[in-house]
């Protein structure tokens, strides 16, 4: 009896010791890095609360850097903008686990912003200037790009006298209003453009009525939470009790507030690489290298 003890302690010993007791968190720079950092922390905290894991936290400069971070093995898992989770799929063997719901719906859509006293529709805007996100940005860039040439027919390298980027989601929203571009392209949470990241970023009504929308794409594939098939094969419990912590995170209270100031999330549910093909799709009619 004692011999076969022995053997089971030898056979499993090393899976425990084998068992990862740290992971790092990355976070895409959604807008100034002063609060992601505040609310990427709040997340790692919770996140080791339930684990008992050391949790890390990594603020990304950009969408690019957070790629080879997850390629690198720098970070074990990622919160990644649709298409930059389809660009890290060919580069880092990334690997989507979830995706996020805002107001029970499981995507969002990408809006044309204006000054909605200097211009009445889109066609106001031939000749005047817009501005990205980033060139890696799903609502902030791919998306918005493909749907002006298929959708209005619109090609904008000749449409736009010039088309420049700023960085993040706040950035543009404030270079609208304050009328350094004339136009961006940024996220919203409805086909109407009633509610966006004009909402969410700037701070009084006042401000959010001088912004409307004047182009609306197709429906996008909410952003994902996202690891790698290498990370995901030899960590399959750890990967498991990941999806089941957050898939439960919408349940109490602190996390749904934690959701909602990482990203505005209202839950994480399962996804699939197969889900982001109009992304794919999407990277193709601009001429956009995943690679």
């Amino acid at each position: 009896m004692k011999k076969i003890l022995f053997s089971l302690f030898c056979l499993y010993a090393p899976l425990s010791f084998a068992e990862k007791t740290e992971v790092t968190i990355g976070f895409n720079p959604a807008e100034n890095v002063d609060v992601m950092e505040t609310n990427g922390k709040l997340f790692s905290e919770y996140y080791k609360k339930h684990t008992g894991l050391t949790v890390k936290t990594f603020i990304a400069t950009d969408y690019t850097a957070l790629i080879e971070a997850l390629r690198s093995g720098r970070i074990d898992f990622a919160f990644l903008p649709p298409f930059s989770f389809v660009k890290a799929e060919e580069v880092a063997g990334a690997k989507v686990l979830m995706k996020s719901v805002r107001k029970g719906r499981a995507h969002f859509y990408s809006a044309i912003i204006v000054r909605a006293d200097k211009y009445k529709d889109l066609a106001a805007l031939k000749g005047k200037n817009i501005a990205w996100v980033d060139p890696a940005s799903s609502s902030g860039f791919i998306v918005p790009k493909a749907s002006l040439i298929t959708k209005a027919k619109i090609d904008p390298e000749k449409f736009f006298n010039k088309q420049v980027y700023a960085g993040s989601h706040d950035a543009l929203v404030l270079s609208v209003l304050n009328g350094t571009v004339d136009a961006g392209a940024t996220f919203s949470n409805d086909d109407k453009g009633e509610e966006g990241s004009w909402h969410q970023f700037l701070k009084t009504d006042e401000d959010r009525k001088k912004i409307k929308a004047v182009h609306i794409s197709d429906p996008i594939p909410g952003d994902t939470l996202t690891t790698t098939v290498k990370f995901a094969n030899a960590n399959k419990e750890l990967v498991e009790k990941t999806i089941k912590l957050l898939s439960g995170m919408d349940k109490s209270d602190e996390g749904k507030a934690i959701l909602k100031a990482l990203y505005r999330i209202d839950s994480l549910v399962v996804a699939t690489s197969k889900e982001y093909e109009s992304l794919r799709k999407a990277a193709k009619v601009i001429d956009v290298d995943v690679k």
